[in-house]
């Protein structure tokens, strides 16, 4: 991307950007709407400022190194002029940053020239190879989009078909059938198209989807869905049993379940086969022997998603977010396995061993639950040195074109 938009309003615009951010700590797209709003950016720049915002966020780290180096100094101000100095290139920064990074330590190096924060790259080096670790970096900061076609309300063929006809030029996944991975527009909303509005596809990223594929999905089960707005992956669980399970749909947002209630109705969802109740799934008390699995994809630092979302990166600057992240999944799959519940798929959006295994490991040490190995080859190894680690999996930015998962399905060993 080598566009030069107007300079003056750009920097201006990308330190109110990042401002925002930091402020308030929401999604770019939130962010970048809310000041695009606020001061009345132009619809004809609105492309350009996402594009370059996007790497501007993406890149923070490295910036904000670069801008301290070159004398611009630390505040958002001074990453802005700084990059404004490089005609606001991503080519020009991904130069500089090699160059000048090349005698950082290992740790350091990587934290700067893909944009992380250092105490994740030197957790992960730990239990990565450094260059498979490097892998992931480079892959993550590729912003892609896939789609899930809704075979409740069209065939895969059909769906594919018209999203051609809507000028998108997708690819089948070779892993999970009824994905589309969008190759063409790789920027720019997708929201407004008719076969999103209707329900016929699913903006949902492959790592989401594949979570729930490898399920041993029955007829006539009883689901527990124990943090479950928005609601993509139980409408998946009914996609795949054609509507034929029943649901408990737990969520501690209320604003958030009026979104599922929403998002059900429009891909086709039974709605009468699904409860949802407004509850904390770390404190909600319910009897877990009437169900036949609980899904459970818990809060997290989305550090797995920032492909989706480059302003998670400045979210997770310190680890205590995660230990934070660490608390309440713990919270939530204990509550649930005290329950009675005999069966719990773990999800988390994360590319920490803090969201995964080491949650997994604890729950193993006090007794509560033990992993059943997942053998789906689909899927990776999860990070080794850790009890679960044959037994539980990951699904990973480099190997799988997706957002980085963590999955495990626990089996309740106080029953």
């Amino acid at each position: 991307m080598e566009t030069t938009p107007p300079s003056h309003e750009l920097q201006f615009f990308l330190v109110l950007l990042l401002k925002h951010i930091l402020a308030t700590h929401v999604s770019y797209d939130k962010a970048f709407r809310d000041i695009s709003t606020r001061y009345a950016v132009p619809k004809w720049l609105l492309k350009t400022f996402y594009k370059v915002g996007w790497y501007f966020i993406s890149y923070y780290y490295g910036i904000r190194w670069l801008s301290a180096k070159n004398g611009y100094g630390v505040h958002p101000a001074g990453l802005a002029a700084y990059f404004a100095s490089l005609g606001f290139s991503i080519k020009q920064l991904q130069r500089k940053l090699r160059e000048e990074a090349s005698k950082l330590s290992r740790s350091k190096r990587l934290s700067i020239l893909y944009g992380f924060p250092e105490y994740l790259i030197k957790d992960l080096l730990e239990i990565m190879d450094s260059r498979e670790l490097e892998k992931m970096l480079r892959k993550m900061n590729e912003k892609r989009r896939w789609l899930r076609i809704n075979t409740l309300k069209i065939s895969v063929e059909e769906a594919i078909d018209l999203l051609e006809r809507n000028n998108l030029i997708v690819s089948r996944s070779t892993l999970v059938k009824y994905m589309a991975f969008v190759e063409y527009p790789k920027w720019g909303s997708l929201k407004n198209l008719d076969v999103i509005r209707k329900g016929v596809v699913v903006p949902q990223d492959l790592a989401s989807a594949l979570a729930i594929d490898i399920l041993p999905l029955e007829e006539h089960m009883k689901i527990l869905d124990a943090c479950s707005a928005p609601g993509n992956k139980l409408s998946q669980i009914f996609m795949l049993t054609n509507n034929r399970v029943t649901a408990l749909a737990v969520d501690k947002s209320l604003k958030r379940l009026k979104v599922e209630d929403e998002l059900l109705r429009r891909l086709g969802v039974n709605k009468h086969l699904v409860t949802l109740i407004n509850g904390d799934s770390s404190i909600i008390s319910i009897n877990g022997k009437e169900f036949d699995l609980a899904l459970v994809d818990v809060p997290c630092s989305g550090s797995g998603a920032v492909s989706s979302d480059p302003a998670i990166k400045l979210s997770i600057m310190r680890r205590d977010k995660l230990r934070h992240y660490h608390e309440i999944q713990y919270s939530i799959l204990k509550n649930l396995l005290l329950s009675g519940i005999s069966a719990v798929e773990y999800i988390t959006c994360s590319i920490h061993p803090l969201e995964g295994e080491i949650v997994v490991e604890r729950l193993m040490n006090e007794g509560l639950a033990e992993p059943i190995k997942i053998n789906d080859k689909r899927l990776a190894k999860s990070y080794p040195g850790f009890k679960s680690s044959n037994r539980t999996a990951r699904i990973m930015p480099h190997i799988h074109n997706s957002q980085g998962f963590f999955v495990a399905i626990l089996k309740n060993t106080r029953r």
